[in-house]
């Protein structure tokens, strides 16, 4: 079936914040009210011996940051609704695994040290208060951030990014086992998905050819 390029210069950040509010919304349901009971996994050795790093909490948030520069920086418009498409994709098929098989991580068993910084207690408290140890499985961490470095590879314009993200992005992947918000499972399940995803809608997916906009034509 082929997917309409529906993205131009002028509907760009509609469309992204619209895919991306529908795809919180759906992982938001999802981790805060599981549909069935939510299953503990198995510490691997890496699980087990990966230490609680409360400061690496700053490079685990900094994915929000991380998808905003991603998204303004890419500039060819048809990689742009190719990586819509395999982001939003891969959001939906995630929150499909979180209901069916809903897992969770014992974040229980790693309290906070009390002698943290204010600063850096309330970050705590604000990501543990809207993120629940839930949604385990597959990591949407690590999926997302490597799916998005991956876009560039593929970008006419911008290929000159791809180290920086992909950087970014394993430290941002390595952060979820410091901060005791995913299992080793986690992130090798969401690595997967993110090269299935990326390879399938950049190079398999049939599109509908589109007339680039004047815009486009300009930044060509």
């Amino acid at each position: 079936m082929k997917l309409p390029l529906f993205v131009n210069q002028k509907n760009k950040y509609i469309a992204g914040s619209i895919m991306y509010a529908i795809g919180y919304s759906f992982y938001y349901l999802t981790n805060h009210y599981p549909y069935a009971q939510s299953h503990l996994l198995p510490l691997s050795w890496i699980d087990v011996h990966t230490p609680f790093l409360p400061y690496s909490v700053y490079i685990y948030i900094s994915e929000y940051f991380y998808f905003a520069a991603v998204y303004i920086l890419l500039r060819d418009h048809e990689n742009i609704n190719k990586y819509l498409y395999s982001f939003f994709l891969l959001q939906m098929l995630s929150c499909a695994i979180f209901m069916i098989y809903p897992t969770v991580y014992p974040r229980g068993n790693y309290p906070l040290p009390s002698d943290l910084p204010e600063s850096l207690q309330a970050t705590w408290g604000w990501l543990r208060a809207v993120d629940t140890p839930g949604n385990c499985f597959p990591s949407l961490h690590v999926s997302s951030v490597y799916l998005s470095a991956f876009v560039f590879w593929t970008d006419r314009h911008e290929k000159r990014y791809f180290w920086f993200f992909l950087v970014w992005g394993t430290l941002i992947a390595l952060s979820t086992l410091t901060t005791k918000q995913h299992y080793l499972a986690d992130i090798l399940s969401g690595l997967a998905l993110s090269i299935v995803f990326y390879r399938h809608f950049h190079f398999k997916q049939v599109y509908h050819a589109r007339i680039p906009d004047a815009a486009e034509q300009v930044s060509a």
